[in-house]
């Protein structure tokens, strides 16, 4: 393990990095010998230092085309926080400022809502079903703060899983949806069709995502608090956005959502 004072500085890096848009060297370039634990410490160490309030979670790399384009080899999790959450804004469900961001890719997700805690190991998706409220359409703006998207599984945890911002779309219940497995999705941007991608995409299921997240929070003692917002995971590929442009996913069974970015 890492010592506290190496772990504390790194965090640091990372947070000055992203509020001063200056993108880093890897951590893993810096201190080869980082754990996922590690990683996981750092995280909660710059979370600290951004100071806000806790809004759920997003799941990084549940899907293998996201694994592929990445090369990372396993899923993980960050924390979404509500500096993270844009609101409807100008007609649109979020209005990006590009300016705050360094290098920003857009996915499309399936958002779920959480209404009852989940706690302990051993979740299904039969098991975590009882306490999903909602279904929600969803856009993850992801920016990774070191100097390009060739980043460790152990790096992208220490950058809080890539977060940057993420879009809602209006919540749907999950009952009024036959089989979310088979959700597809389309990604427009300035009207023109970049990708598609369908909800089992996400570990067979989005649900099991969730199960997941449950079961790899037990092992710190933790849960999924009820309320929470959890992003299930790109669909499709993450792509390049850039100042004026639009960007809108339609999930079949679901509903829709729509960006700028200024």
């Amino acid at each position: 393990m890492v010592a506290a004072d190496v772990i504390e500085s790194l965090s640091k890096d990372l947070w000055r990095a992203e509020t001063t848009r200056s993108p880093m060297n890897t951590l893993t370039s810096i201190c080869p010998e980082l754990t996922i634990d590690d990683a996981y410490r750092i995280q909660d160490k710059t979370l600290a230092l951004r100071a806000s309030p806790q809004l759920g979670f997003k799941l990084g790399y549940t899907s293998a085309a996201m694994r592929a384009q990445m090369n990372i080899a396993e899923p993980n999790y960050g924390v979404l926080t509500k500096d993270h959450f844009l609101s409807p804004q100008q007609g649109f469900d979020g209005y990006v400022l590009t300016e705050e961001l360094i290098h920003p890719l857009v996915e499309p997700e399936i958002a779920i809502l959480v209404e009852r805690e989940i706690f302990g190991d051993g979740h299904t998706v039969e098991s975590v079903t009882p306490s999903i409220a909602a279904l929600i359409p969803s856009l993850e703006i992801v920016d990774t703060r070191y100097k390009e998207y060739k980043f460790s599984l152990i790096d992208n945890i220490s950058d809080n899983s890539s977060a940057a911002r993420f879009i809602l779309g209006a919540p749907k219940k999950l009952s009024e949806v036959e089989d979310l497995r088979l959700s597809g999705v389309l990604l427009w941007s300035n009207d023109d069709c970049l990708d598609t991608g369908v909800g089992a995409n996400s570990m067979g299921n989005p649900l099991a995502s969730i199960a997941w997240l449950a079961n790899f929070l037990s092992r710190k003692n933790l849960g999924i608090p009820a309320g929470s917002i959890v992003m299930t995971g790109g669909l499709t590929k993450a792509h390049p956005a850039h100042s004026k442009d639009t960007f809108f996913a339609e999930f079949g069974g679901i509903g829709s959502v729509k960006a700028y970015f200024s």
